[in-house]
């Protein structure tokens, strides 16, 4: 599993488990479905670069919310 990957299942798991966010939020947010969310999770597939970069500045925003 790419190193960014893993960061942001870890920052998922954190967020999601801490109640600060749903996942179909973040699927909002990129505009993808709630289960390609969980593909992702599952390492069924993996987002784009792109994607990773998008969902890091979300769960920056998060972070500092």
């Amino acid at each position: 599993m790419d190193r960014e990957l893993e960061c942001w299942l870890n920052l998922h798991n954190f967020y999601l488990y801490s109640g600060s966010y749903e996942t179909k939020n973040l699927a909002d947010y990129l505009a993808v479905t709630p289960r390609t969310i969980e593909r992702w999770i599952k390492g069924k597939t993996k987002p784009k670069k792109e994607q990773l970069a998008r969902i890091k500045r979300y769960l920056e925003a998060k972070r500092t919310s």
